[in-house]
């Protein structure tokens, strides 16, 4: 059986490709050196259009309606503008809803276009762009360490890296965060209080990294300003060791946090890039490899979520685990000597 891999590297070579669906126009040409924010390539969003009834809303004929606009088709208009109106002693109005432009007027309605802002693709990492694919992005390359998750709430920042504390096995609690935490990066082992992600948002920090988090807390993460990445999956358990140990040893340093949603099929994965100088010839590491003894693994599911251990054998036939499934399964050591029985689905191979 063949796993993803999880990267966990304390220096690699890495090379990304960005692009976007669409064509757009570059902003980088080959060989520049880019930083995690700056735009790459920037692409017109598709139109949207609100269709305003005039008559309805001033509760009017449409003929009445054409009488009190104000406004024709073309006029671009910025939001609070008034389209229609004053009618009645209130002095009843109809205001652009948006920035936009008139794009129809007449019969009592108004065909309405919001403005809407390009799209532009960030790089996500630190590095240099050794190739350019016109007009869609580029192929950007970098050394360093890299640290991957599972889970993003889809915004990138950079910034320095501050571990909470030296121990990234414990929960985070509200009364650990303060003013000496704006602007960097914060790590820590696990969060399941919400109060924390509003603490954390007013101080402001630049982003955050867990390694887990209560599946409750998603919609929040979602709407926080900053990005937030788990590495591990969801509930209370601690922060791998071998992510805890190069973050730990990375303080102070910059990182470029790239919390995008996790997409296996693309092979994206929210990721944290610790860029390096280094003169060393290092390869790409590989992004699957198949199961077999003597590969390093992390458990990814269940109560020993999080622990890193060792295949020692692979059962020639399925085998039924407590829940009563009948799956195939490996036997995983750990450095303590003990080891159990895992499903091959909560297994990825893990290179540290």
């Amino acid at each position: 059986m063949t796993s993803k891999v999880k990267h966990l590297h304390s220096l690699t070579s890495i090379k990304r490709e960005r692009v976007l669906p669409v064509s757009g126009n570059m902003l980088v040409r080959r060989m520049q050196k880019v930083s995690p924010t700056d735009v790459i390539v920037v692409a017109p969003m598709a139109p949207e259009f609100i269709l305003l009834d005039i008559a309805q809303g001033l509760n009017i004929t449409p003929a009445r309606a054409d009488e009190l606009l104000q406004r024709q088709a073309g006029d671009d208009l910025v939001k609070g503008d008034i389209i229609a109106g004053p009618l009645g002693i209130f002095q009843r109005v109809i205001r652009a809803p948006e920035a936009g432009q008139v794009k129809i007027a007449g019969e009592g309605k108004v065909l309405f276009e919001i403005n809407k802002a390009p799209y532009e693709l960030q790089a996500g990492m630190e590095g240099t762009v050794t190739n350019i694919i016109p007009e869609r992005g580029a192929i950007i390359e970098t050394r360093g360490a890299l640290i991957q998750g599972v889970w993003g709430n889809g915004k990138i920042t950079y910034g320095v890296i501050q571990p909470v504390s030296n121990d990234l096995l414990q929960e985070l609690i509200p009364e650990q965060l303060n003013i000496s935490f704006r602007g960097t990066i914060i790590t820590a082992g696990f969060c399941r209080n919400p109060e924390v992600l509003d603490v954390a948002g007013n101080i402001p920090i630049k982003g955050m990294i867990l390694g887990s988090m209560s599946a409750g807390l998603i919609p929040l993460a979602k709407k926080a300003d900053y990005p937030i990445m788990v590495i591990d999956g969801f509930g209370t358990h601690p922060m791998n060791r071998a992510a805890e140990a190069i973050l730990v040893a990375n303080k102070d340093k910059n990182v470029a946090l790239n919390a995008q949603i996790y997409d296996p099929f693309q092979g994206s994965y929210p990721e944290a890039i610790i860029t390096q100088s280094t003169t060393k010839d290092l390869n790409p590491p590989p992004e699957s490899e198949a199961l077999k003894p003597g590969k390093q693994v992390i458990i990814i599911s269940g109560p020993l979520a999080s622990r890193i251990g060792t295949i020692e054998r692979l059962f020639p036939h399925k085998r039924t685990i407590p829940s009563g499934i009948s799956t195939w399964t490996a036997e995983v050591s750990f450095k303590n000597e003990e080891s159990t029985e895992v499903p091959l689905t909560n297994l990825e191979i893990i290179k540290a």
